[in-house]
């Protein structure tokens, strides 16, 4: 008999310490809440199993041993009520485990029995579960089946806690009662995980088709077609997650054309978030003041994405320049981003087009006056390429690692070189091969660009 029972005890430590083990390896790996109830539970399984083997001296040292089980129902416990959807308020529960340990103690002064001593202890241990099963029970319809076994797994357990009383003091029934401990971390080995894995399973596919949204709703407000007169015009799109933080628009206005481009700092969703919300707040200001200089813009629009930056706690801004169309060959620039570069058609020569027209992008310092916000301006003839990029392009790394070193200019001004007479799809389709060979189709950032050619001189 004893030999049995120092193998069921040896097995119960073990079934522990490998839940404790597994558990810590899933929880390091995704820090989720669900995994670290997980984690406590069993945590706090080893550690009773200790405290209980120690406090045997009389029978209020027991109970108070086995009061150590109290953190490990309120673990299960909290698990099931998240996934049953049910709520469950921790303070009062322990306030009756506390009040259960004072009444322990009286009745030990008073020399009660050890069934005595031990069924308040027993009871409060018990009650989380039995607490959730309870509230659960009434929506046992809309419960899925791993959380339907969760729910009896933490049923179970809590009855085996009842009998503690019942069996602990009698060594005849010691091996009945660590038979049934097994089989109960059995079960809770089983159903507790499959009930996580279902309920971040779920979330995984919630949060993928608000990402799906967000990217569709991305691509929906970029331009696909963008054209202004006598202008050819083509542009690309890549961003390094399903969100990009990467912006260009394109505005056909009444004597007046614009051209923009940005990049928000980090790429995801959050973003994406910030990225529509620029492209909203510039679309609106242009179309309530379409006269308005590019300095200005970038001045209300630093305003606004402040404000609503704060409001959301994010912590973002973003580089963006503004080109507004201003006569047949001659632009207005005013912008905090990658320098442009400017293909001449008459002698092949390239020219930078310096984007530092204020300081730190936009989002930033809403402490920014309109006189901060400077421009300049610059010409185009017939046939000369205007390429308006963020730093995707020049910052991509090779092979997806920046330590082997960045795309850089030169690659660019090659294929803007030996593509500036060709017609731009050609030129646009070079240079993302380049990109391709270079990083191995790994990117760290979101890519976008612009390019444009001036055609004839409107009148």
């Amino acid at each position: 008999m004893h030999d049995s029972l120092s193998n069921l005890m040896a097995l119960y430590a073990g079934l522990l310490v490998i839940n404790v083990a597994l558990t810590a390896v899933l929880w390091a790996r995704s820090r989720s809440v669900l995994y670290r109830l997980l984690l406590i539970g069993w945590g706090a399984s080893l550690a009773s199993f200790v405290v209980q083997g120690l406090l045997t001296t009389n029978h209020l040292a027991m109970a108070i041993g086995f009061a150590s089980v109290f953190p490990v129902n309120l673990a299960f416990a909290s698990l099931l009520a998240h996934a049953a959807k049910v709520r469950l308020s921790t303070g009062p529960l322990a306030l009756l485990m506390f009040g259960a340990v004072l009444v322990a103690s009286v009745l030990f002064q008073f020399g009660a029995g050890f069934v005595w001593v031990g069924l308040p202890v027993a009871f409060a241990v018990a009650s989380p579960s039995l607490l959730v099963v309870a509230l659960a029970a009434a929506r046992w319809r809309t419960l899925s089946t791993s959380v339907r076994a969760l729910m009896a797994s933490c049923f179970l357990f809590s009855l085996h806690n009842l009998d503690w009383p019942l069996l602990r003091d009698r060594p005849a029934f010691a091996a009945l009662g660590f038979t049934i401990a097994v089989l109960i971390v059995f079960a809770l080995s089983i159903t507790a995980p499959a009930v996580v894995l279902e309920e971040l399973t779920e979330r995984q596919a919630r949060v993928a088709t608000e990402v799906d949204a967000a990217r569709r709703i991305q691509n929906m407000i970029l331009p696909r077609e963008p054209a202004l007169s006598g202008l050819e015009m083509i542009t690309h799109m890549r961003p390094a997650a399903q969100v990009g933080g990467d912006y260009f628009d394109v505005y056909a206005g009444e004597g007046d054309d614009w051209v923009l481009l940005g990049d928000v700092t980090g790429h995801g969703l959050g973003a994406g978030l910030v990225m529509l919300m620029t492209q909203s707040t510039i679309a609106s200001i242009l179309r309530a003041r379409p006269g308005i200089s590019p300095s200005e813009l970038n001045f209300i629009a630093n305003r606004v994405l402040c404000a609503n930056l704060r409001r959301l706690g994010e912590k973002r801004h973003m580089t963006v320049v503004s080109i507004r169309r201003v006569g047949a060959t001659e632009f207005a620039i005013s912008g905090c981003h990658d320098d442009l570069f400017l293909l001449r058609s008459r002698d092949g020569s390239i020219e930078r087009v310096a984007v530092e027209h204020f300081p730190m992008g936009i989002g930033f310092l809403d402490e920014l006056e309109l006189e901060d916000f400077r421009e300049s301006t610059f010409r185009m003839e017939a046939g000369d390429v205007l390429f308006v990029g963020t730093d995707g392009v020049t910052e991509a790394a090779r092979d997806g690692e920046p330590t082997r070193g960045l795309f850089g200019d030169e690659p660019l001004r090659e294929v803007l070189s030996r593509y500036g007479s060709r017609p731009l799809p050609e030129m646009r389709d070079a240079l993302l091969a380049r990109l391709e060979r270079f990083t191995g189709g790994t990117y760290l950032d979101d890519v976008a660009f612009i390019i444009i050619r001036m055609g004839e001189a409107r009148a």
